[in-house]
């Protein structure tokens, strides 16, 4: 049975939360109808709907309208997707990606949205061999339009193979030597000179690139998880899954927690990316340890505790506000998008 969540829904809710910044995005698209019901075991279950708010605060808010379900039967259950069609990560990693490669940032770059320094800064950045090569899975996540269109692209027609690549490349060994050059990034971004400006305005559409570009070795990792069981891409079986509860777990790194009636299934590949998750919140300012926790605790309920360690999780107050401050109005519009539509289907 299919999940339908209708595009236009989604992106309106891009256009809606980011209305008070100018951006070009927002107008092009416009919400219509409500997410369709799926059923699990005969048990009806209403998959949640992030919704915009209309007053153009740039704020969002999960609203989720469940019938009565049994938790056992959400709580003992394993990913029902089927794997057996899904292609396994290539034996060598691929050193060139099949065009049109999609792009971070392609609705977002515009002359009324940004500082004249930001944009030049950003065009430049976007254009630049060293950037391309390192393409990040954070930035396509969270803020490109054609990543959104391969994946609904890949569900509509079944053939995940572009994508299975795409995640090879972007999280291959290859890209180690990315790491140092996206902290590069992170510093002279918030330049003043650049787009430090527009920082301390709160543009979103810098915010939302300084927060993915911090996030940029978490994703990689989170991306390039296997499923020793299938052999398939932790991200692929989410996307493919018939429920979104595994797909919410990658919008974490965006700030966005579960919502109140999800319940990731209790795979190991829930495991090892919370897990990962974990492993990145002492060292990670653009990663939310609360948020982090809260998801856990929620799966260590429904899958027993200890099914992922929370022990090492350290959470400080200066850290937390950090978080705060540049996670909560930043990945919230763009990796929603991505997020949803890892459940759309035609």
């Amino acid at each position: 049975m299919k999940t339908h969540f209708v595009l236009s829904l989604v992106l309106g809710l891009m256009m809606s939360s980011a209305s008070a910044h100018g951006h070009g995005i927002r107008s092009r698209y416009r919400s219509n109808d409500p997410a369709k019901r799926v059923y699990v075991e005969k048990e009806e279950v209403v998959i949640p709907i992030i919704s915009p708010t209309e007053s153009g605060s740039g704020s969002s808010s999960v609203n989720t309208n469940s019938t009565s379900t049994s938790k056992q039967n959400l709580y003992t259950r394993t990913n029902s997707s089927s794997s057996s069609s899904l292609p396994k990560p290539p034996s060598t990693p691929p050193t060139t990606l099949t065009k049109p490669i999609p792009k971070p940032l392609d609705l977002s770059i515009s002359p009324s949205a940004l500082s004249t320094g930001c944009l030049t800064y950003l065009t430049s950045l976007l254009s630049s061999s060293d950037f391309q090569d390192c393409l990040p899975f954070s930035l396509l996540l969270s803020t490109s339009s054609s990543y959104s269109s391969m994946v609904s692209s890949a569900k509509s027609t079944e053939n995940y193979d572009k994508l299975n690549n795409l995640i090879s490349y972007t999280s291959s060994s290859a890209m180690d030597q990315c790491d140092s050059y996206f902290t590069s990034i992170s510093s002279s971004l918030a330049s003043n000179k650049n787009c430090g400006t527009d920082l301390q305005n709160k543009n979103q559409v810098v915010k939302d690139t300084k927060v993915a570009i911090g996030n940029y070795k978490l994703l990689k990792d989170l991306s390039g998880l296997v499923d020793e069981d299938t052999g398939v891409y932790c991200y692929l079986q989410g996307v493919r899954g018939e429920r979104p509860d595994d797909a919410y777990l990658w919008s974490l790194g965006g700030g966005i927690p579960l919502p109140s009636k999800s319940i990731p299934t209790c795979s190991k590949c829930s495991k090892y990316i919370l897990n990962t998750y974990m492993s990145y919140v002492p060292d990670t300012p653009t990663l939310n340890g609360t948020i982090v926790k809260s998801a856990i605790n929620r799966v260590n309920e429904a899958c027993g505790q200890g099914f992922v360690n929370l022990s090492t999780i350290a959470v400080t107050s200066s850290a937390m506000s950090s978080v705060e401050r540049s996670v909560m109005g930043g990945w919230v519009v763009g990796i929603v998008v991505s997020l949803l539509c890892l459940v759309l289907l035609p």
